[in-house]
């Protein structure tokens, strides 16, 4: 493995980690009052400020605007598919179903489509990495998301919800990368810009006033750095390294950090079963990144 792909990977593993906090702060922010439509707008427009107030500061605001002056349909679609589709039909989903099967079928279904889709494209057949790595990491994923309130996987409106949202997420990690995106402040910048008008949508709708301290200040600006910048900007600072399904594969290990971080500030219960998951995720990762069967074939052919 040469470096720049070790590099993608540990980009990629960073975001998993900083989006695995999202639990943490959206629990917080529900108890105080706020829905998802709110905390999912409002964590993209502070972005959006934060990152533009960064960007003045250091007289970069110009490269920034340029961006989004030649790129602006590409910022479109990235922001569709990469906040609103996720971000309002994951909200869809939690209101229809449990959020075990919601969290299981949106990681399914988002690196499923993600590799059929690079598949199609590319107009190639699976590898057995791929086959491989697939199989192992939905077996861990649902180790992990069969404990507590359980996967129920059927026909239901919740779960059809969160099918899209993670087909929606699978196609913005093919987009970027597709596009050739790019990462850095003024392509965040960008997507912020984009996804707060796309949010401002469902948020209209929902608005109702809300008693928020100081405390539930500080939550939205920890969700509005880790998950919403931190996540993003990693992302795509690995997908100029690594292909979206290395990244995709990498991000699944996300719901295992989630559980350590609930486990740890949460003091919520887990199971050995949650981390043998975890540890599929992480084989399903090694397997997919070192191609042993390809080696294993050479070793044969000589």
């Amino acid at each position: 493995m040469n470096s720049n792909k070790l590099h993608g990977i540990i980009f990629a593993l960073i975001a998993a980690i900083c989006n695995s906090s999202i639990g943490i702060f959206s629990v917080k922010l529900f108890q105080a009052g706020l829905t998802a439509n709110e905390i999912a707008f409002y964590k993209c427009l502070v972005g959006f400020l934060i990152i533009g107030l960064t960007l003045a500061i250091a007289r970069r605001w110009k490269t920034a605007f340029y961006f989004i002056k030649t790129r602006w349909r590409a910022g479109l679609v990235c922001a569709f598919f990469g906040f609103f589709i996720p971000y309002h039909f994951e909200t869809e989903a939690y209101i229809n179903d449990n959020v075990s099967s919601v969290v299981f079928v949106l990681f399914g279904s988002s690196t499923v489509f993600l590799f059929i889709l690079s598949a199609l494209v590319e107009k190639r057949f699976f590898s057995v990495q791929e086959i491989m790595a697939t199989c192992l990491s939905l077996f861990g994923l649902y180790l992990i998301f069969s404990q507590g309130q359980g996967i129920r996987i059927g026909l239901s409106k919740g779960l059809f919800f969160a099918c899209i949202a993670g087909i929606g997420y699978g196609t913005f990690l093919f987009l970027t990368k597709r596009l050739n995106f790019g990462a850095g402040l003024s392509r965040i910048f960008s997507l912020l810009f984009f996804g707060s008008l796309y949010l401002s949508l469902p948020f209209a709708s929902t608005i109702h006033p809300a008693e928020l301290g100081i405390n539930d200040f500080l939550f939205i600006i920890c969700l509005t750095v880790l998950p919403t910048i931190g996540g993003f900007w990693f992302t795509t600072k690995a997908l100029t390294m690594v292909s979206s399904q290395s990244v995709q594969l990498v991000e699944l290990s996300e719901p295992m950090f989630a559980v350590i971080f609930s486990r740890l500030f949460l003091g919520q219960y887990t199971t050995d079963l949650q981390y043998l998951g975890g540890c599929l995720i992480f084989f399903a990762i090694l397997f997919y990144e070192c191609p042993f069967t390809t080696r294993l074939s050479r070793k044969k052919s000589h």
